[in-house]
Protein backbone atom coordinates (compact mmCIF):
# COMPACT_ATOMS: atom_id res chain seq x y z
CA UNK A 1 0.00 0.00 0.00
CA UNK A 2 1.22 3.51 -0.94
CA UNK A 3 0.89 6.27 1.60
CA UNK A 4 1.30 9.92 0.61
CA UNK A 5 3.12 11.99 3.11
CA UNK A 6 2.85 15.78 2.75
CA UNK A 7 6.13 17.69 2.39
CA UNK A 8 6.72 20.71 4.55
CA UNK A 9 8.38 23.86 3.14
CA UNK A 10 9.58 26.80 5.15
CA UNK A 11 8.61 30.29 3.85
CA UNK A 12 9.09 33.81 5.01
CA UNK A 13 6.09 35.43 6.54
CA UNK A 14 4.76 38.75 5.35
CA UNK A 15 3.42 41.15 7.86
CA UNK A 16 0.81 43.78 7.07
CA UNK A 17 0.71 47.09 8.86
CA UNK A 18 -2.25 49.37 9.10
CA UNK A 19 -1.50 52.86 7.74
CA UNK A 20 -3.70 55.81 8.60
CA UNK A 21 -4.32 58.39 5.86
CA UNK A 22 -6.14 61.69 6.25
CA UNK A 23 -8.12 62.77 3.19
CA UNK A 24 -10.06 66.02 2.93
CA UNK A 25 -13.43 65.47 1.32
CA UNK A 26 -15.50 68.54 0.39
CA UNK A 27 -18.82 68.63 2.22
CA UNK A 28 -21.73 70.63 0.81
CA UNK A 29 -22.33 73.73 2.88
CA UNK A 30 -25.70 75.31 3.40
CA UNK A 31 -25.90 79.03 2.72
CA UNK A 32 -28.59 81.45 3.68
CA UNK A 33 -30.03 83.75 1.04
CA UNK A 34 -32.47 86.57 1.48
CA UNK A 35 -35.23 86.34 -1.12
CA UNK A 36 -37.65 89.21 -1.61
CA UNK A 37 -41.16 88.04 -2.39
CA UNK A 38 -43.28 90.62 -4.19
CA UNK A 39 -46.34 91.83 -2.41
CA UNK A 40 -49.62 91.56 -4.27
CA UNK A 41 -51.69 94.75 -4.24
CA UNK A 42 -55.17 94.86 -5.75
CA UNK A 43 -55.97 97.89 -7.93
CA UNK A 44 -58.93 99.08 -9.88
CA UNK A 45 -58.98 98.09 -13.48
CA UNK A 46 -59.30 100.62 -16.29
CA UNK A 47 -61.54 99.55 -19.13
CA UNK A 48 -61.13 100.83 -22.66
CA UNK A 49 -64.14 101.64 -24.76
CA UNK A 50 -64.25 101.80 -28.50
CA UNK A 51 -65.21 105.24 -29.78
CA UNK A 52 -66.57 105.60 -33.30
CA UNK A 53 -65.11 108.52 -35.20
CA UNK A 54 -66.35 109.67 -38.58
CA UNK A 55 -63.78 111.26 -40.84
CA UNK A 56 -64.14 112.65 -44.30
CA UNK A 57 -61.48 111.35 -46.63
CA UNK A 58 -61.09 112.93 -50.07
CA UNK A 59 -61.76 110.42 -52.84
CA UNK A 60 -60.16 110.83 -56.26
CA UNK A 61 -62.72 111.89 -58.83
CA UNK A 62 -62.95 110.31 -62.25
CA UNK A 63 -62.97 112.53 -65.31
CA UNK A 64 -64.27 111.63 -68.74
CA UNK A 65 -61.99 112.20 -71.71
CA UNK A 66 -62.55 111.61 -75.40
CA UNK A 67 -59.78 109.47 -76.82
CA UNK A 68 -59.35 108.76 -80.51
CA UNK A 69 -58.56 105.10 -81.06
CA UNK A 70 -57.14 104.19 -84.47
CA UNK A 71 -59.16 101.68 -86.45
CA UNK A 72 -57.48 98.64 -87.94
CA UNK A 73 -57.94 98.12 -91.68
CA UNK A 74 -57.09 94.79 -93.26
CA UNK A 75 -55.20 94.94 -96.57
CA UNK A 76 -53.96 92.35 -98.99
CA UNK A 77 -50.30 91.61 -98.78
CA UNK A 78 -48.07 91.42 -101.83
CA UNK A 79 -45.62 88.58 -101.75
CA UNK A 80 -42.42 88.63 -103.74
CA UNK A 81 -40.71 85.47 -104.85
CA UNK A 82 -37.17 85.18 -106.06
CA UNK A 83 -36.90 83.53 -109.48
CA UNK A 84 -33.66 82.01 -110.67
CA UNK A 85 -33.01 82.05 -114.40
CA UNK A 86 -29.98 80.59 -116.16
CA UNK A 87 -28.89 82.62 -119.22
CA UNK A 88 -26.02 81.73 -121.49
CA UNK A 89 -24.03 84.82 -122.41
CA UNK A 90 -21.36 84.57 -125.15
CA UNK A 91 -17.92 85.45 -123.90
CA UNK A 92 -15.19 86.70 -126.27
CA UNK A 93 -12.49 84.08 -126.69
CA UNK A 94 -8.81 84.95 -126.71
CA UNK A 95 -6.36 83.13 -128.95
CA UNK A 96 -2.61 83.02 -128.55
CA UNK A 97 -0.29 83.74 -131.47
CA UNK A 98 3.48 83.63 -131.53
CA UNK A 99 4.96 86.76 -133.12
CA UNK A 100 8.70 87.20 -133.76
CA UNK A 101 9.85 90.71 -133.04
CA UNK A 102 13.41 91.71 -134.04
CA UNK A 103 15.66 92.98 -131.27
CA UNK A 104 17.48 96.26 -131.75
CA UNK A 105 21.05 96.69 -130.41
CA UNK A 106 22.94 99.96 -130.32
CA UNK A 107 26.65 99.77 -131.28
CA UNK A 108 29.36 102.33 -131.70
CA UNK A 109 30.86 102.60 -135.15
CA UNK A 110 34.57 102.69 -135.80
CA UNK A 111 35.78 104.97 -138.57
CA UNK A 112 38.99 104.19 -140.38
CA UNK A 113 40.92 106.93 -142.10
CA UNK A 114 43.31 106.37 -144.98
CA UNK A 115 46.65 107.93 -144.59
Amino acid sequence: EVVHVPKIFTQQRQHQQHVEQVVEVPVPMTQEEVVHIPKVITQQRHFQQQVEQVMEVPVPMTKEEVVHVPTVITQQRHHQQQVEQVVEVPVPMTQEEVVHVPKVFTQTRQHQQHV
